[in-house]
């Protein structure tokens, strides 16, 4: 049996779409780290978090409001660090997510955003949590002090240390997740 150094390709003719491969799974798995449109209803904040959970990634949510001045250079250094961030050997997540979590979106076709901000004790704007591990809606480890958040050094240091930790409810400190 001989393999063809060069696979042939299909190419398209009048109506014919583009062939893409059949997949179930979602954009988020598709990278390690990434950095997902924002939170404005309950439902796709907890879908985030089941999909997250199951794939062993840490997902990072800023839970940020339309009148929050910090959020606004602290939402790109977030951003920034997320997607530049390299894998490593050290850490017990997978994969590495962000969001900002608006609390007071106007799209209220699926409930109250703000009922998030009390379920999960957020006082003050911004707040940014980890939430990881088998249980998603168990939160890892929470930030409010602004100065650390607007610090690239001090987030960098404190999503690294999130990374290594893994899922603190875990038995094993970190597990693989269905898929990992």
């Amino acid at each position: 049996l001989s393999v063809p150094k060069e696979l042939p390709r299909r190419t398209r003719t009048g109506s014919q779409q583009a062939l893409r491969p059949f997949s179930t799974t979602g954009a988020l798995l598709l990278s390690k780290n990434r950095v997902l449109d924002a939170f404005r209803t309950p439902p796709q904040f907890h879908d985030a978090l089941r999909l997250c959970s199951a794939n062993n990634t840490l997902l990072l949510a800023l839970f940020t409001t339309s009148t929050c001045t910090p959020c606004r250079t602290i939402t790109p250094l977030i951003t920034s660090l997320v997607e530049t961030r390299p894998p490593s050997p050290t850490d017990k997540f997978s994969g590495l997510a962000f969001a900002e979590v608006e609390l007071d979106s106007p799209d209220r076709s699926s409930g109250n955003m703000l009922d998030l901000g009390v379920e999960y004790g957020v006082t003050s704007m911004p707040t940014l949590m980890g939430f990881g591990g088998r249980r998603a809606e168990r939160v890892t480890d929470r930030v409010v002090d602004t100065r650390l958040m607007s610090d690239p050094k001090s987030v960098a240091a404190w999503l690294d240390e999130q990374m290594r930790k893994g899922d603190p409810f875990s038995s094993q400190g970190g597990g693989g997740g269905l898929l990992g």
